[in-house]
């Protein structure tokens, strides 16, 4: 065997140091965010009328899907380790079709049960359980029970006062019936029939687990009926209007002598007007176990029974809620719902869901700004958006903020699921053109519970913004924000929407400010009156503190030629006040990934997790212009390029916080809100 020197073995092992070094710097991987939206299917989509189609269990959510083959499965989410798996249920038994989509329930027993049907295809009703415990890698073979028509739909609730476990379906003539159990799903008998009609009526379901199932029913499909909504629940046998008064015996035949107009009418579009057609979307129970429920109106629909010229109509949807507060029903608008999701189905929208542990929260899909109604576009396109609504309370109107924005595909149908500590919401992405042709994705998105205070401060905080479709939707991102922060912080806040041209703008009721304890600027490329400018600076030579959020550092920033006399603009704010010159920004379509500077834990960091997070947003530029005294939290990479994303200086008297995040979707993250929460409380001290 031959001798190998010892220099040679020194300078192997050197090599091999340096290949392993080599090797680990390009096998590392970025930290991923959290809080990010998280890819959990490449395939899958889902109808609205059944449930439950996704469960929070402890850190687990399990969710039903069809592919775009028309396969069924069922998926789990670790939320611990964003780790995904799907098990296939049906593979060529039931057609591309997203109307089969299965329920889920957990079983007393630890197991899941899930049951579905096709659409309308045959008299089955399918089921199956796991085998043990939560793994969905096993289930029992698929049983089915035959029923009394062709059914549709699957709706599950275990009541714990009676042992049973109903599925609620549509069935014979299109009616609504169920089945019962009394082994938690293993076996199931024919219940009943709960309405006999003309009519396909569209129900949503909600139970408090215990004795009592309520219901939410249209007329008919809103293509054939004009629709109102109505309102009823099931106990110990026997269904009630919401007022608690008997209606009659719940059927326990395949006939029986109820129809939705004998329940208690909550919404009335008016059964002989062709307009505000009604539709059901979601329900849930609050606090108290009373309903709340959400549902859209179409504004223009087409003929009732119209198949041709579907293109006629279907282009204004409205969001509605309405809520039970034990004698009265209270119903509202609260937000456009924009266009329909292809034609001939009219009265399809991108759809609503409530939170359910929080009647003041829910989350909906529009391809238009919700407030406005204006289409939103994406390269001349309009996009269907996630958007999260929250309000103050119930006395207040509601607040948005979009969970996607700007986005190259359609996004549709969130799923919202909450426990104590955190809130999920689970949507459809890509191409949907029909019920049954789909090529979609699912995502999901967690945001951390956050908790209200009970106490109420003096201090003032004043937002300044303007509705400018370059200004990355600050007219509804900081609405939200400031409503938060009331709610939250119990901090007294203000939001001055302004109005008129760039170049002669005006910010109403801006003499308010005289009281303000802090101004934010959240503005773009404005120039206002001499009277209200001098406003402005007077706040600052007095000494009171300023907040900047991204477009701030073109606040007054004016490129337009000609200013009006008796109105001016303000260069000089940005490197007066903020301490830098803006320098432009980034590529438009990179994101952005922010990295600390300073100790996590203190200060303006404390309550910010360790590791880096992701802006969905573009960064924005200085070179080395930022005052030198500014002390730097946080700055950003993004496509090669670095900058600071966060600071804080002095100009004169007064503290100042800048940060250039601010995109749309950075509202709804955690590290962004806290960032600002400990930004407003270090510059109020």
């Amino acid at each position: 065997m031959p001798v190998i020197p010892c220099k040679a073995i020194l300078a192997c092992l050197v090599c091999f140091a340096n290949f392993t070094l080599c090797f680990s710097q390009t096998a590392t991987v970025e930290p991923k965010d959290p809080f990010q939206p998280v890819l959990l299917s490449e395939d899958g989509s889902w109808c609205w009328f059944q449930d439950k189609r996704a469960l929070l269990i402890a850190d687990k959510v399990f969710f039903t899907g069809v592919t775009a083959a028309g396969y069924n499965t069922v998926s789990e989410w670790n939320l611990e380790d964003n780790q995904t798996s799907t098990k296939v249920l049906t593979e060529g038994t039931l057609p591309p079709d997203d109307h089969n989509v299965g329920a889920l329930m957990l079983r007393p027993d630890g197991k899941l049960l899930t049951v579905y049907a096709g659409h309308s295809i045959d008299s089955l009703v399918r089921y199956r359980s796991t085998s043990s415990g939560l793994n969905i890698d096993n289930w029992q073979e698929e049983s089915v029970f035959e029923t009394n028509g062709r059914v549709c739909y699957a709706n599950l609730f275990h009541l714990k006062a009676t042992g049973e476990t109903f599925n609620f379906f549509r069935g014979n003539q299109n009616n609504p019936h169920y089945l019962r159990s009394m082994d938690e799903g293993d076996t199931w008998e024919f219940g009943g029939r709960l309405f006999q009609f003309e009519g396909r009526s569209y129900l949503k379901y909600a139970s408090d687990g215990e004795k009592r199932i309520h219901f939410i029913t249209t007329d008919g499909h809103p293509r054939h009926f004009n629709n109102n909504i109505y309102h009823g629940y099931l106990e110990n046998g026997n269904a009630y209007r919401s007022d608690g008064s008997l209606v009659a015996p719940l059927s326990t035949a395949d006939t029986s002598s109820l129809k939705p107009s004998d329940f208690t009418l909550v919404y009335d579009g008016d059964l002989n007007t062709r307009t505000d057609v009604a539709w059901t979307s979601d329900m849930q129970l609050d606090e108290a176990g009373f309903p709340y429920f959400v549902f859209s109106v179409t504004k223009d629909p087409i003929s009732r029974g119209e198949t041709v010229n579907t293109s006629l109509g279907g282009n204004d949807h409205r969001y509605h809620y309405a809520r039970w507060n034990g004698r009265d029903w209270i119903e509202e608008e609260i937000a456009f719902a924009g266009s329909r999701l292809y034609p001939g189905e009219n009265e399809y929208t991108g759809l609503i869901s409530l939170h359910p542990a929080d009647k003041n929260v829910l989350y909906f899909s529009a391809d238009v700004h919700p407030v406005s109604g204006k289409a939103m576009l994406v390269d001349g396109e309009r996009r269907y958006e996630i958007f999260r609504a929250e309000r103050l309370d119930e006395n207040s109107s509601w607040q948005f903020s979009p969970i996607t924005y700007q986005s190259k595909e359609d996004n549709i149908r969130p799923i919202v699921l909450a426990d104590q500590d955190r809130e999920v919401v689970l949507w459809l992405t890509g191409r949907y053109s029909s019920y049954r042709d789909y090529q979609l994705k699912v995502y999901g998105k967690v945001l951390p519970q956050q908790k209200n205070t009970q106490e109420a401060k003096k201090t003032n905080i004043t937002f300044l913004i303007n509705r400018d479709p370059d200004n990355y939707a600050a007219d509804m991102t900081v609405p939200y924000f400031a409503m938060k922060l009331a709610k939250q912080k119990g901090y007294q806040t203000q939001v001055i929407m302004g109005e008129g041209d760039q170049n002669a703008f005006h910010l109403p009721g801006l003499e308010k400010i005289e009281n303000c304890d802090l101004l934010v600027f959240f503005l773009r490329r404005v120039a206002l009156s001499n009277a209200q400018m001098a406003m402005i600076k007077k706040h600052i030579e007095a000494g009171k503190p300023v907040l900047g959020i991204r477009t701030a550092n073109h606040a007054f920033s004016v490129r337009e030629d000609s200013i009006p006399a008796g109105y001016e603009d303000w260069w000089d704010f940005v490197p007066e006040v903020l301490g830098h010159v803006n320098k432009g920004y980034g590529p438009a379509k990179e994101i952005t990934r922010v990295l600390p500077e300073k100790k996590f834990g203190r200060g303006l960091l404390k309550n910010i997790p360790r590791q880096s997070w992701i802006s969905q947003g573009n960064i924005y530029l200085m070179e080395n212009s930022l005052d030198p005294r500014a002390k730097v939290l946080l700055s950003g990479s993004s496509a090669g390029q670095n900058a600071p994303l966060a600071y804080t200086r002095k100009s004169g008297q007064s503290r100042v916080f800048y940060t250039s995040l601010g995109y749309p979707t950075d509202f709804t993250h955690p590290s962004f809100g806290q960032l600002l929460d400990n930004a407003i409380e270090w510059s109020l001290k």
